[in-house]
């Protein structure tokens, strides 16, 4: 499968995860409290760091080790040995502490996270494994399927009576099944453990694991000190924001999917013109989206929290705008920072995290209680910023990639001719509730293609390897 085609494929299963998950938490927001929607987020948060100990690495390692298409069987093995190993001790630990994190999390929440811990862990393992097999494509249809029945299982025991339980149990159901899916998709045998191979996963994993801290540092850390410090109502509001703002990284996390691999064979095999094409090619593609967002952000936050969740989450509309910004930054370091670890310098993408996440753990607290709330989004935008340079200057030094900056800077002047048109149209006919809201975006939308496409590098870079990928033939 090529890689614009398992990309594509990816694009469509990213966007039918985020139009469900949206559509989940649009229908949850408004049938929970916002303090006992903030006990699921606490769950996510509590399982993306638990998750960094239960994993040190293997999965990065495995999807890297068999992309480079020795010993397979063995590698597999040693993997999940290790993995095995890592989930038990943690798993343990989770269970000792259980008093405190359900103090803490102001609802019994220990057996459920032990419980999702386990089933995540071995279901990404499963999903890690087919990457590996230079397959991300295949992996669409599965992410999909998860998140479809962790909404509709949700929904089904809310109607049952269930409180915030209900998405817990949804998330577990729902990671089930994916594990299942996953695991039967797998062609690589799983092989006897060995030493050497353990190894040689500990060798690219030991770097790997301060990456992973530092995507869940960004990801969780600002709720779990908002939870904290502040309600389980100002960490539902947060991490709503939060949520509508990664709509803009399905392009972003669609190319990084299939770039690791990708680049990772290409690196074997010397293919240095091509990771650098790839790479600037990636960067027209994620900006082309990020940047008109920020403006939508600006003209709309407040309407979106309020006439999509409820009046209530609209404390955290400046918190939206910010975090919006700070997406922009997040999407190009989607494509350098995956890159930097795919031509086998985790030790670098590991340098640039600890700068970045000593920034983030220093201003998140700091900013929260001197700024407010929206501190910790001006913590996480400032800290995603220092990511992304550094890891810039270390992919510069191996890989000669080009940022286009003319294109970039078109963007900025359609975006900035869309906005203002929407500002006009607003003081005409103001947003009044969803279907008003929902026009408008639309209409922006159309205005941004509309400019953006009266370049012509916009149209031979951007737009038509996008339709070429449309058509039938294309696959």
């Amino acid at each position: 499968m090529s890689l614009s085609t398992s990309t594509f494929k990816m694009l469509l299963s990213k966007s039918a995860n985020a139009i469900l998950f949206f559509g989940g938490i649009t229908l949850f927001a408004r049938r929970l409290p916002s303090n006992e929607l903030g006990v699921f987020f606490l769950y996510l948060a509590l399982l993306g760091v638990c998750s960094i100990p239960a994993d040190l690495g293997v999965r990065a390692a495995l999807e890297k080790r068999l992309s480079e298409g020795e010993a397979a069987a063995e590698i597999l093995g040693s993997a999940l040995a290790f993995k095995t190993l890592t989930l038990a001790v943690v798993g343990g630990l989770l269970l000792a502490m259980g008093t405190f994190i359900d103090s803490y999390a102001h609802f019994p929440i220990t057996p459920y996270l032990v419980l999702g811990l386990v089933v995540q862990e071995f279901s990404r393992f499963s999903i890690q494994t087919v990457r590996g097999e230079l397959r991300v494509g295949e992996t669409a249809i599965i992410e999909v399927g998860r998140r479809f029945t962790w909404v509709t299982s949700s929904f089904l025991l809310l109607e049952y009576g269930y409180g915030p339980e209900a998405l817990l149990i949804g998330q577990i159901v729902g990671r089930s099944l994916e594990f299942v899916w996953a695991t039967t998709r797998v062609d690589t045998s799983l092989g006897r453990p060995s030493i050497a191979r353990v190894r040689s996963i500990v060798a690219f994993s030991k770097y790997s694991t301060i990456t992973a801290v530092g995507g869940r540092v960004y990801q969780w850390m600002d709720v779990l000190v908002i939870g904290f410090l502040l309600t389980n109502s100002h960490v539902a509001a947060y991490e709503i924001a939060w949520q509508v703002t990664l709509l803009v990284l399905l392009v972003s996390n669609s190319i990084r999917l299939n770039l690791f691999p990708q680049i990772s064979q290409w690196d074997a095999e010397a293919a240095t013109e091509r990771i650098q094409n790839a790479i600037s090619t990636a960067l027209g593609y994620v900006l082309y989206v990020s940047v008109p967002a920020i403006v939508g952000a600006v003209l709309y936050a407040d309407e979106i929290l309020r006439f999509v969740f409820g009046a209530e989450y609209t404390i955290a509309s400046t918190v939206l705008v910010v975090l919006m910004v700070e997406k922009l930054f997040q999407s190009v370091n989607d494509v350098i920072g995956i890159s930097v670890s795919a031509i086998d310098r985790p030790d670098l993408a590991a340098k640039a995290t600890v700068a970045s996440v000593g920034v983030n753990l220093v201003l998140t607290p700091l900013l929260i209680v001197t700024v407010g709330f929206v501190g910790a989004a001006y913590a996480t935008m400032l800290s995603w910023l220092v990511n992304t340079i550094l890891h810039g200057r270390y992919l510069a030094r191996h890989v000669n990639f080009e940022i286009p900056v003319r294109l970039l800077a078109w963007y900025i002047v359609s975006a900035v001719l869309m906005g203002g048109m929407l500002a006009v149209l607003n003081q005409y006919q103001p947003v009044t509730g969803v279907t008003v809201l929902f026009a408008q975006v639309v209409v922006g939308m159309v205005l941004y293609l509309a400019f953006s496409i009266a370049s012509i590098d916009v149209r031979d870079q951007v737009v038509r390897p996008a339709v070429h990928l449309l058509r039938p033939d294309a696959n």
